[in-house]
């Protein structure tokens, strides 16, 4: 239950906020849109370099200190963030934002592999309190707002509360006794055996990425208000708490392929709408497709590596290093294609990656994975 508390909470104080800091840059801090991408590319810049060192510390160190000092320290960023908004300079802002990015890939690798093994490998329930913290994070800050208006460094000390609750909790979580592994500084077998899913989850998530970059205002250009465009992401993000709880009685090889065809779908049907109310049974499809993608890349890494930090690290980054290549490569898109071309370049990404783990398992042997009959977890 301290594991399942520490998930829900510093998933909510971390990326609650995320929907007020464009708001924060462009209105308050005067930054270009240019700018603000650039802003984005630079914490999941740091967020990859985090989750790839402390993944692997994770497992030549030990679990529990690492855990510790990302909680922390990601509490003490945030509360600087709240600090940066109230003294005001975009430079200072810029800076505590790059922090909390680096701050926030330190432990979930760490998280995650605790609750890899004291959870007999049921991925499925834990992410989806990651997912239930992300909209609860959302709703509160909405809410927060509405009574508050323009309360944004209290936003961040609200969070900043919230996640040294998860730290506090953190210290009373029962670790067994760890022992250090022997990892590589650059563990090439082990991304050599796990490259089906890595490079699926690149090429996949930078599609999406580019999608995401421009997303609200293709919303916008179909009719969304503001505040149905803060819907039509709730949708998204409770869809996953529901569907990422159901996940764990497949096979994770199914899991990716159906969750890379599924993605494929989803972003074709954006381009069939004509309306924003039309884009919410579509945002239902998403939650499934990102959640079956999402956990069963999660359960393949760890399922097949001793270094289940380490391995969840890397899946952490390649997400992270998408985080940095799919929105440049979107407002570009975005700007010769318009939103929906980008949309198809990003449907066709999808196709482009369910192609390349569907060769990896036929060159593998382990094609009979998919058949009907084996998808139930064996």
């Amino acid at each position: 239950m301290k594991a399942n508390a520490i998930q829900l909470l510093s998933s909510a104080g971390l990326f609650g906020p995320a929907v007020i800091v464009p708001v924060i840059l462009q209105d308050q801090l005067g930054a270009s849109k240019d700018l603000i991408g650039l802003i984005a590319g630079s914490f999941a810049a740091a967020s990859f370099i985090s989750s790839y060192f402390f993944g692997r510390a994770s497992d030549v160190h030990g679990r529990r200190v690492i855990l510790l000092i990302g909680l922390f320290l990601s509490g003490i960023a945030t509360a600087l963030q709240a600090v940066s908004v109230l003294v005001g300079g975009l430079e200072f802002f810029i800076a505590v934002r790059i922090l909390i990015g680096f701050a926030s890939g330190i432990f979930p690798a760490a998280l995650l592999a605790y609750a890899y093994d004291t959870r007999g490998g049921k991925m499925g329930s834990f992410s989806a309190l990651g997912a239930g913290g992300w909209g609860v994070g959302n709703l509160a800050v909405g809410l927060f707002g509405l009574f508050y208006e323009q309360a944004y460094a209290q936003v961040y000390l609200m969070c900043t509360i919230i996640i040294f609750a998860s730290f506090v909790i953190a210290l009373e979580l029962p670790f067994a006794k760890e022992t250090s592994m022997s990892v590589p500084l650059f563990p090439k077998a082990l991304i050599k055996r796990n490259a089906p899913v890595y490079a699926s989850m690149l090429i996949r998530h930078t599609g999406a990425n580019m999608i995401w970059v421009t997303y609200p205002l293709f919303l916008i250009s179909i009719g969304a208000s503001p505040e149905m465009v803060g819907l039509i992401y709730a949708v998204n993000a409770f869809g996953q708490f529901g569907f990422m709880a159901i996940m764990d009685r497949f096979d994770p090889t199914v899991l990716v392929a159906v969750g890379l065809a599924s993605s494929a779908a989803t972003f074709y049907t954006f381009t069939l709408v004509g309306s924003f109310w039309e884009i919410i049974p579509s945002q239902i499809l998403l939650a499934a497709a990102y959640s079956s993608l999402y956990v069963g890349s999660l359960r393949y890494v760890m399922d097949r590596n001793e270094e289940k930090a380490t391995a969840s690290g890397l899946l952490s980054s390649t997400m992270s290093v998408s985080g940095i290549i799919g929105p440049v490569l979107g407002g570009l898109a975005a700007t010769a294609f318009g939103f929906k071309g980008t949309i198809m370049i990003a449907t066709l990404m999808s196709v482009a990656a369910l192609g390349i783990f569907l060769y990896a398992l036929n060159r593998s042997g382990e094609f009979y994975r998919l058949r009907i009959h084996s998808w139930s977890r064996i």
